[in-house]
């Protein structure tokens, strides 16, 4: 046990009873984990098939259980898995389940698609708007509450409220469940039937779980109920780094342990073997601004090793993916694999002129999760129909998509055959004169767009057509919030930005598609390319150089998080971003965000602002004004009686502190 720290030893040599372990970043959870196992084994006799060990991916499983086979030098029987995998064995045991009866991801989107359609809700049913309500009804499955009392974050709670119950219909008439049913169910028959319970308690008498921080509420339940009196669960993971609220994961939950296993014992794994002493500097300044978390300072296993963080402000996204790409290409001549370099971003709609510009440098580079075709989107497609219409096309379904976005007030039974001729759709209503024109300014529109170049065309959709007035009545139809759909058309209109033509707007819209499809066919075959990934999806990875992209609020944080629990998810997952790097980490602030101005992230500056220095009373050192007192401090400035000056500055802690003007007196 020498290669271990107290701490590490402290957890491995662990026996009986409950056990909360807070691993912070490159703490050596894995190794704690097999370790453990391991220590039980051989030294405190459990055999391997009473022991459990949970974690969240098959892929993850199989690396923990490859990492333990490693330590031993014969056949174990110690069960690894993930939740959906254990519990569906339990559900097989007892009901005589098989794979046949778990539906599919098609079938649930077919299924969502028509329970929409035979409602007649006026709802999008595109693949990315079907996810997102899938989402949610697994989120309400996971918490195992009251749908009643749950509030829809994509369409009015009625609407949700049928789907959820036709969806929960249709897998009971068809004898199918879905993931989340595999927890219900299990809880449900665990709570029902004690006796099979019995069974599995007395199999699975040491349960250990990685990632706790992901749990949801049901699989927290499921667990408590296997542990039972043993109460020998064992629980790894790190509060600072919960990002799945999405999913119910939550840390509450992590405290809910505390509470309800009172006797536990709680070690904190707080040497990081990853990230090199500015990082971990850095990292705590950020993540120490949060509230509901527990207190714990983590250390760098490289003190001696400093790597200066860069804030790098630009002017434009453009010009940071020029300078970014320009940065990796230098660290590609100078040796450094493309596979230890990361691009790391908030939302997946960020990685489109990105990936554009690495495609055009011939950079190689791996998308981590799959991207959305922001061309795709309906609103897209709406562009797109409004812009062919100007072209030329008058075909029925092309006019009809869009002829009442916004409302002209022109019924489908106008349109009788398939090419429209806006002359008879006058003569159709020659009797509704304000009807008749609606039909002339849209014509006039639509001439005008055929003159227009790209960008100027799309700002003329939106303002002078009346599209962003039509999409504003349209989120306020659905209930939701209208900030993720002009996020789209703020993307749509900045890549249309730079070219002269349509038909150079449409080869580039097509070329991009392509490269998303050959991104899918590739994923895992190039080994030496640069990972693009947001920031949820690069949780559990390591780089040795990272790159941060558009760290300025309404990004990081986004601008839909509004409550302090919100925030504090935000600056969790800023974090997470943060702990990837072990050496480089590179994090830009553009000034201007889709032609907007943009302020730069709190996180950046609480990253680099030593709170400890900028407190009322405390001296520092101005390279300008000299020693200083600071007299008042809040989250943006400072002000400061400069001794010599005998006068009050009051200084911007971002500006001061990106700059490296103040310091601390030895």
């Amino acid at each position: 046990m020498k290669e271990f720290n107290e701490n590490q030893k402290k957890a491995i040599e662990h026996h009986t009873g409950p056990m909360l372990v807070l691993a912070g970043p490159g703490s050596g959870k894995t190794t704690v984990i097999t370790h453990r196992v391991k220590f039980l084994i051989e030294q405190c006799r459990v055999k391997p098939e009473n022991i459990l060990v949970i974690t969240y991916t098959r892929a993850a499983a199989d690396e923990m259980k490859n990492r333990f086979e490693e330590l031993i030098s014969y056949r174990q029987g110690v069960c690894f898995g993930t939740f959906h995998s254990v519990f569906f064995g339990i559900l097989r045991n007892a009901y005589h389940y098989n794979t046949s009866n778990i539906i599919s991801e098609k079938e649930k989107y077919e299924c969502i698609k028509s329970i929409i359609q035979n409602n007649h809700f006026c709802y999008d049913s595109q693949d990315d708007f079907l996810k997102n309500v899938l989402s949610e009804v697994s989120c309400v499955k996971c918490e195992y509450g009251n749908r009643k009392r749950y509030h829809s974050k994509n369409m009015k709670d009625e609407d949700f409220a049928v789907i959820y119950h036709e969806y929960d219909k249709y897998l009971r008439n068809h004898n199918k469940l879905d993931f989340d049913d595999m927890l219900v169910f299990t809880y449900e028959l665990f709570d029902e039937r004690p006796d099979i319970l019995k069974l599995w308690q007395d199999k699975f008498q040491y349960i250990l779980i990685d990632e706790f921080q992901d749990i949801n509420r049901i699989q927290y339940k499921i667990m408590k109920q296997l542990a039972g009196s043993r109460k020998n669960i064992f629980i790894v993971g790190d509060d600072d780094q919960s990002v799945y609220s999405f999913r119910g994961a939550s840390p509450d939950i992590m405290k809910e342990f505390t509470r309800d296993y009172s006797e536990m014992e709680m070690v904190c794994l707080n040497t990081n073997y990853r990230c090199s002493h500015d990082i971990v500097t850095c990292a705590n300044r950020i993540i120490r601004n949060n509230k509901n978390r527990f207190h714990k300072k983590i250390v760098s296993a490289f003190e001696g090793r400093n790597e200066r963080i860069h804030v790098i402000p630009v002017d434009s996204q453009r010009q940071e993916h020029e300078d970014l790409t320009a940065r990796i290409i230098d660290m590609g001549k100078k040796g450094i694999p493309f596979s230890q370099i990361a691009v790391l971003f908030r939302t997946n709609t960020e990685a489109r002129a990105l990936a554009s510009k690495f495609a055009e440098l011939g950079i190689p580079f791996k998308i981590k999760e799959a991207v959305p075709n922001v061309f795709t989107h309906f609103i897209a497609l709406n562009i797109f129909d409004y812009i062919h219409i100007a072209l030329g096309d008058r075909k029925r379904g092309r006019i009809l998509s869009v002829i009442n976005r916004p409302n002209r007030y022109i019924s489908r039974d106008a349109f009788m055959k398939a090419e429209v001729d806006f002359d008879e759709l006058r003569e159709y209503y020659k009797d509704k004169q304000r009807i008749q024109n609606n039909i002339n300014v849209f014509e006039n529109d639509i001439k005008r767009i055929a003159n227009l170049k790209p960008y100027t065309a799309v700002h003329y959709i939106r303002h002078a057509c009346g599209y962003d007035d039509y999409i504003k009545e349209y989120a306020d139809y659905r209930g939701v919030d209208v900030s993720d759909y002009m996020d789209i058309l703020e993307e749509i209109t900045d890549s249309a930005r730079e070219f002269q033509s349509y038909d150079e707007w449409f080869e580039y819209i097509k070329g991009y598609g392509e490269l998303l499809k050959e991104q899918i066919k590739q994923r895992g075959m190039i080994k030496d390319a640069v990972t693009l990934s947001t920031m949820h999806g690069a949780k559990g990875l390591e780089f040795s150089q990272v790159f941060v992209l558009n760290a300025v609020e309404g990004v990081t944080p986004h601008k839909k998080s509004l409550k302090e629990n919100d925030i504090e998810e935000e600056r969790r997952m800023f974090y997470v971003a943060v702990t990837r790097a072990r050496y480089g980490l590179y994090i830009y602030t553009p000034a201007m965000m889709y032609g907007k101005s943009a302020n730069v992230s709190r996180f950046v500056t609480e990253m680099i602002v030593d709170r400890e220095i900028l407190k009322e009373g405390n001296k520092i050192i101005h390279k300008r004004y000299g020693v200083g007192t600071i007299t008042s401090v809040d989250d943006k400035r400072l002000c400061v009686l400069f001794d010599k000056m005998k006068t009050t500055k009051t200084l911007s802690i971002e500006y001061t502190m990106k700059n490296r003007l103040i310091s601390a007196p030895k």
